[in-house]
């Protein structure tokens, strides 16, 4: 687990931007170092990715969720993304101003490769076991010309924004090396793979549970 890599951001003399579901924040990564995590992911043992029940146990339910999912702890051969996303989390972190810790949770590698996978409208957190989530990261390792399908969407776009806005925000949120950052009670979700390959690296920075 990544709980010993903690910060305390500081807000002093910063104002903040009005709220908006998510931001886009982009070329954080490099192609090269996109394809560096893509190697560490892809050396992992994968499984197939499950959802919480009621009663704490980890189940599959392919109704809500499809995709593989791997995890990368914070060592030496990762603290670099870990650093990255922590600079990335406390630019964020200006417009939320969320009381924040630090990662609490290792890095989830995540790979849509079959036709048809997907992830339907959900939250990161809220309450429960994922209560301390305050912010959401998704990464996007893959070029966007590997793969057709599995846009990664916020609910308020979806529903909200027109054609021409929504086009926009899935070449800026695909992009690669690009992260996706918003507060995970944010209802989001990943539209079908209809061919190709998308890798993505998720991380939750933590803090109090909301009150």
């Amino acid at each position: 687990m990544a709980g010993e890599l903690l910060w305390r951001p500081s807000f002093e003399g910063v104002g903040s931007p009005p709220y908006q579901s998510c931001e886009i924040h982009p070329a954080v990564f490099t192609k090269r170092q996109c394809e560096r995590i893509v190697r560490l992911g892809d050396a992992l043992e994968s499984s197939i990715a499950t959802l919480e029940a009621t009663d704490g146990d980890e189940v599959r339910d392919d109704d809500v969720r499809r995709a593989r999912i791997g995890w990368l702890p914070p060592d030496d051969d990762t603290w670099w993304i870990y650093e990255k996303l922590m600079r990335t989390a406390e630019r964020a972190n200006r417009r939320y101003r969320f009381d924040l810790s630090g990662f609490d949770e290792d890095l989830q590698f995540t790979v849509y490769d079959e036709v048809g996978s997907f992830y339907s409208w959900h939250q990161d957190g809220l309450d429960g076991r994922v209560g301390r989530r305050k912010l959401s990261l998704v990464v996007q390792l893959s070029d966007p010309s590997e793969y057709r399908g599995a846009e990664l969407q916020l609910f308020d776009l979806a529903e909200d924004a027109d054609a021409a806005e929504l086009a926009d925000f899935d070449r800026a949120a695909s992009a690669q090396g690009a992260v996706i950052a918003f507060p995970s009670f944010e209802y989001h979700r990943v539209l079908p793979l209809r061919s190709g390959r998308r890798r993505s690296l998720v991380a939750w920075v933590s803090g109090p549970p909301f009150r």
